[in-house]
């Protein structure tokens, strides 16, 4: 295989999969952090920065793999087109 070709599937497959393994835990810990709030805090309204950093973590996963199936779709969409030839004469 040659330097700068990424032609093992397994390999890829196996990133994909911790890939989208990390952002499930940092989705989950962002759920769990804005649970913990509305239990614990909300009625006090104590630890109001929870409640931003949850979200952030809970919205941050959806829109990385919003923006990796957007590029997927896109790269798919895209037609091999040749650009034509260039005349210098025109």
């Amino acid at each position: 295989m040659e330097p700068g070709t990424n032609k093992d599937p397994v390999g890829a497959g196996r990133t994909w999969r911790l890939a989208g393994a990390c952002l499930l835990l940092v989705g989950l810990g962002g759920a769990a952090l804005l649970a913990w709030w509305a239990l614990a805090f909300h009625r006090s309204d104590e630890q109001l920065w929870m409640v931003p950093v949850g979200l952030v973590l809970l919205g941050t996963p959806l829109v990385a793999w919003l923006s990796v199936c957007a590029a997927g779709l896109c790269r798919r969409l895209e037609s091999p087109v040749t650009p034509p030839a260039l005349d210098p004469e025109r």
